[in-house]
């Protein structure tokens, strides 16, 4: 019997932006769920509007995948999280134990690991993790427009973030996509 997908299913209880008030609460299944939404989309404006060949479909499993160890670790603050070299490093390794622990659960391990103990390595990494840092634009984006200064600072630092990228498809979207964000239905 494999627990692979039962744990899967927790990532609903994993808070995230444990050190902030919130006027919406997220978990990282909700965040994931974007993630591989904005990731699948950011590849096809790669591929249509940039000439690119990138796989969306990739993307978007990988993206599936990338916060899986959470179910372990919990969702660690930025702030917390980089707070030293030494800490981060600590972080890493716990993030590596628990992504093993999940692939053990599996009889299919050649099918999960490169998703979830080398996602990294992948070469449509840098559009699951462009898209990773839009979601978190996107919440300070809303959390800022329902009033709560307690993200202003997140938003300059990601929004300074996702421009320093320099990748066309990620402008395109924070021009194109992002502002709607504010409208109601």
């Amino acid at each position: 019997m494999s627990h692979f997908f039962a744990m899967l299913s927790r990532m609903k209880y994993i808070r995230r932006w444990g050190l902030m008030r919130n006027t919406q609460e997220e978990n990282i299944q909700e965040h994931t769920l974007q993630t591989a939404m904005i990731a699948y989309h950011l590849c096809v404006l790669r591929n249509v509007r940039f000439g690119g060949t990138v796989d969306p479909q990739r993307a978007a499993v990988l993206a599936m995948y990338h916060d899986v160890t959470e179910i372990f670790t919990g969702d660690m603050p930025t702030p917390v999280k980089y707070f030293t070299p030494l800490m981060r490093e600590t972080y890493g390794r716990a993030e590596r134990l628990a992504g093993e622990r999940l692939v053990a659960s599996l009889d299919l391990q050649s099918a999960y690991a490169p998703l979830i103990l080398a996602g990294e390595d992948d070469p449509v990494w840098p559009f699951v993790k462009a898209a990773d840092t839009l979601s978190a634009y996107l919440k300070c984006l809303q959390e800022k427009h329902a009033g709560n200064t307690e993200f202003d600072k997140a938003y300059g630092t990601i929004g300074k973030k996702l421009r320093d990228l320099h990748m066309p498809e990620v402008d395109v979207f924070m021009e194109e996509y992002a502002p709607a964000f504010l409208l109601s239905l």
